[in-house]
This record gives structure tokens, sequence and C-alpha cells, in this order.
């Protein structure tokens, strides 16, 4: 997996139960090699002693090549298992836009959160057409 830079954490790590409820902000970015889109995911809310973040998703398409950005959470949680979130496929064409909202939960605490991007069709070139980010780094 390549890594794009970005991530920005308010916080070290995610809170543990010793730290309370404490508010946590993530913020995750990556685009892809050829800079065809851009993913953007901020998670605000407590890690403890379960995870309940509400998480805002924006993918933007810059060429218009009839790829759309798709893109996925992952959690690393606390039990040592991986939750792979469903992929959500933005719009596709030149400078367009796509947004959710919506929110992680996940009883068992979290590690790391991870976003993947790449694109809704497949090609002998995908390696070029994939991102991801993660927290904390």
């Amino acid at each position: 997996m390549a890594l794009s830079l970005a991530a920005v954490a308010t916080a070290v790590s995610f809170a543990t139960p010793a730290q309370g409820a404490a508010q946590v902000l993530v913020q995750l970015s990556c685009t892809d090699a050829r800079k065809t889109f851009k993913i953007n995911v901020t998670l605000e809310g407590s890690g403890a002693p379960t995870a309940t973040y509400n998480v805002s998703i924006r993918t933007t398409d810059y060429i218009d090549d009839t790829r759309a950005p798709k893109v996925r959470l992952i959690s690393g949680n606390k039990d040592h298992t991986t939750t792979y979130y469903r992929w959500r496929t933005g719009a596709q064409g030149r400078s367009v836009i796509s947004n959710w909202d919506t929110t992680l939960q996940q009883p068992k605490g979290l590690d790391k959160v991870f976003i993947e991007g790449t694109v809704n069709t497949a090609s002998s070139d995908a390696s070029n057409f994939y991102c991801t980010d993660y927290a904390p780094k």
C-alpha cells in the first residue's frame, strides 16, 4: 500500500479508557498518483471506551475520464481485528465534488483508522488510481 501524507490528528492517539471521553478530531486526505481525484475524511467524536465518530467524507474528481473516485473506511480495532466499511462512489466529471455524512461506531474501540481510495473501473494501471492515509501516525 502506498501512503500519502496529510493526516492531521489533534490527539496523539485515539482516546483510551484512562483518558475518558475526550473529543478527538482526525483529518485524513489522499490523492492518487496521477492526481485525478482527491479524498478528504474528517472524524470527530470520542474513542473511549468504545468509538463513536461523526464522519464527513468528500471526494473530488479532477478529470473527466469516465472514472469516478470511491472511498472506504477501515478500522484497526483494539481487539486486533480489522473492520472494512462499505465503499462510497462519488460522481464522475471534471471538478465534481461528492459529500457524505455518516457515523462510525466501533464497540471494540479503535487503534487506527484508515481511508482507502480508488476508482470505480478496473484497469491494467489500477495502481495509478489508488491512495490511502491513516491516523494516528
